[in-house]
């Protein structure tokens, strides 16, 4: 894998908190880097992952499938995220959601098991650990859920393009309907009016 790659997944995870030499030394053995062409599924739904991963060049999905089969996203990741289940991960159960890669995509894969192994050891680690979590799972996904609930389509559609303004030609807009939770026609509709 190149350094340079490594380069960024060091500095994505020390915006967080700042780690160790030696820490980073024992984690770069244990993250492998794999190539996603578009399209292509990084995680299957029902899939039992072993890694954490973190995405230095492209765009990912997160979907669920409802019983009729009919997709909805969940999220996207672009360059510098870290995508995956936590949840499936800890339990070790299978994804909930897949993983799909919007673009031609790099991604790291860390090694769960030699992650946890770190954790157990390493307080820098740790420490990046919990800040990570109280951002991503706490400060940022309340309100969004809070927003899903409350917000009608408009201000759903509004409130994702402030999100993902820098994401928007790369996205095509039938995923982003499915984001917001409408139609592809009701999409049409909302953004005839909004703009």
């Amino acid at each position: 894998m190149s350094p340079a790659k490594l380069q960024l997944l060091r500095h994505a995870m020390e915006r967080y908190a700042p780690l160790h030499d030696a820490t980073w030394t024992a984690l770069s053995h244990a993250c492998t880097e794999r190539k996603l062409a578009k399209g292509e599924t990084l995680v299957p739904i029902g899939a039992y992952s072993q890694h954490l991963y973190f995405v230095c060049q492209g765009l990912l999905r997160s979907y669920t499938l409802s019983h009729e089969g009919k997709e909805y996203n969940k999220k996207f990741f672009p360059e510098n995220t870290f995508p995956g289940s936590i949840r499936a991960l800890l339990k070790n159960e299978p994804s909930t959601f897949a993983l799909q890669a919007l673009e031609e995509t790099s991604v790291i894969a860390i090694d769960h098991t030699a992650y946890r192994r770190l954790l157990e050891s390493k307080e820098d680690l740790k420490w990046y650990h919990i800040q990570y979590l109280e951002k991503n799972w706490v400060l940022d996904k309340e309100p969004i859920e809070v927003g899903l609930a409350l917000a009608d389509s408009t201000a759903r559609y509004r409130a994702f393009i402030a999100k993902h303004a820098a994401l928007l030609s790369r996205i095509p807009l039938h995923h982003i309907a499915s984001a917001i939770g409408v139609t592809p026609t009701q999409l049409s509709r909302i953004r005839k009016t909004n703009t």
